[in-house]
């Protein structure tokens, strides 16, 4: 009986997140890691904390869920902000290197499992909107994570960075590229790679790059199956 209230737990989201609540009691917890480096946790989220530098932030809001995720820092100056009543599956991490490094998570976010977010570079920003929905094994870069030159010794590949608008649906084995742009409503479809050619709102794109197939749409989180 206990093993199979167990799975129900699981397979049902909402009944995990409160389940998870009741059994962290929705503590309020802030900790020092040394070096000026704070971590807010407001929610239940359980958090593997990689830090070497000075005056990171990290910032976990009211009814978030997380599941042994893990955010790293490498530099200085970082933040990393997750909205009210997100959900983040097993297998996730968000790192952050470099110096004064902002990344935003809106309201009510998910992400399934085994999503990394590697935001490199001084300056760089990650910023998204409420609502969003991110299947499993999804990337998300600003960087190439080495340097490339040119004849002359001039850099020609400078890192961007990435904002996807409220209420993106992400499917999975998705790579969202430095400089990509993703407006409101919009869909990535499966395998999808999305560079800095901009996404339009209220579309479906697919492909390596990504192009537009669908226009005018909408999506919902309306389950097709039984839980």
């Amino acid at each position: 009986m206990k093993k199979y209230l167990k799975k129900l737990v699981k397979s049902n989201n909402f009944l995990y997140r409160q389940v998870t609540k009741i059994l962290l009691y929705r503590r309020k917890l802030k900790s020092k890691v040394g070096g000026g480096n704070l971590f807010e946790n407001h929610g239940c989220a359980k958090i593997i904390k990689d830090v070497i530098g000075f005056h990171n932030r990290c910032v976990i809001g009211e009814g978030t869920v997380m599941h042994n995720t893990r955010i790293r820092f490498r530099g200085n100056n970082n933040t990393i902000i997750f909205g009210e009543n997100c959900m983040v599956g097993a297998h996730s991490s968000f790192w952050l290197e470099g110096n004064n490094i902002t990344v935003t998570i809106g309201d009510k976010c998910t992400f399934t499992h085994t999503v990394h977010f590697c935001v490199q570079e001084d300056g760089m920003s990650v910023t998204v909107g409420k609502g969003c929905m991110f299947s499993n094994h999804i990337t998300v870069r600003t960087s190439d994570g080495h340097p490339i030159y040119d004849e002359n010794g001039n850099r020609i590949n400078t890192p961007k960075s990435v904002e996807i608008g409220d209420n993106v649906w992400i499917a999975p084995d998705t790579k969202i590229m430095k400089g990509a742009t993703i407006g409101e409503g919009a869909i990535i479809g499966s395998d999808s790679m999305v560079g800095s050619k901009p996404i339009p709102a209220q579309c479906l794109a697919v492909g390596h790059p990504a192009k537009v197939v669908k226009t005018d749409i909408k999506w919902t989180r309306e389950q097709l199956f039984p839980q």
